[in-house]
């Protein structure tokens, strides 16, 4: 579930957004830039919705803050101000998104969503599985924090698979993926590579339907 700050003074506005939250997404409402950075300390939010006029200085400055302090929040700007320079100047500072009041409570939902998106993919260098991390960046695969050691062509398969998590993939599609000339040549060495995983990570992970292929279901399998 998302996590969302809302940086809001004025009451009408603040209690509006708030309540449109109500049951959806756990949400905390704040004033201030003071009360922000206070919230901040003790609480970590997936989106901050971010007023820019507020009674303490100019909201723009809680991204400074953010980069700062190694917040990963995303930051979708709601403001009064349309011009096109203020919107320019505050996704340069760091926010995601834009939107100008009034608001649309159905398009700030979607805008919530997209913004939470985009920043999953880009701290998607991690995939997390039950116990498993990959890490795409090291080619490394790690098991309730110790690592597993794989051959470079099974590690290879395990980005594939949890890459595409909840889809099939046929062996041909894998052999395909997995060599790039002689796919003749690989035999039944996507079958072995399969075997080995399975012993190392567990029966229950890598499924196989027969005609349709290998797939690591999307729920996660504590192994």
């Amino acid at each position: 579930m998302i996590s969302i700050l809302i940086v809001e003074d004025d009451k009408l506005i603040g209690e509006a957004i708030h309540q449109w939250f109500q049951g959806d997404y756990p949400a905390d409402w704040v004033r201030s830039l003071a009360e922000a950075r206070a919230q901040l300390e003790q609480t970590r939010y997936d989106i901050i919705l971010l007023d820019l006029g507020l009674p303490d200085g100019d909201g723009a400055s809680l991204l400074g803050y953010l980069q700062r302090h190694k917040h990963e929040s995303g930051v979708l700007i709601l403001t009064a101000y349309g011009d096109m320079d203020r919107r320019i100047s505050g996704l340069d500072s760091g926010a995601d998104d834009y939107l100008v009041k009034p608001i649309n409570f159905n398009e700030l939902d979607a805008r919530i969503r997209a913004v939470h998106r985009r920043r999953n993919q880009i701290k998607g260098s991690i995939i997390e599985h039950g116990d498993l991390q990959l890490d795409l960046d090291g080619n490394t695969l790690t098991c309730k924090g110790e690592p597993v050691h794989l051959s470079h062509m099974e590690i290879s398969i395990v980005t594939i698979l949890m890459q595409g998590r909840g889809r099939y993939f046929s062996k041909r599609l894998l052999e395909d993926r997995l060599y790039s000339e002689d796919k003749a040549g690989a035999g039944n060495a996507i079958e072995v590579h399969i075997s080995a995983l399975r012993k190392k990570l567990g029966k229950s992970l890598i499924r196989t339907t027969r005609g349709l292929g290998y797939i690591i279901a999307k729920e996660s399998v504590d192994l």
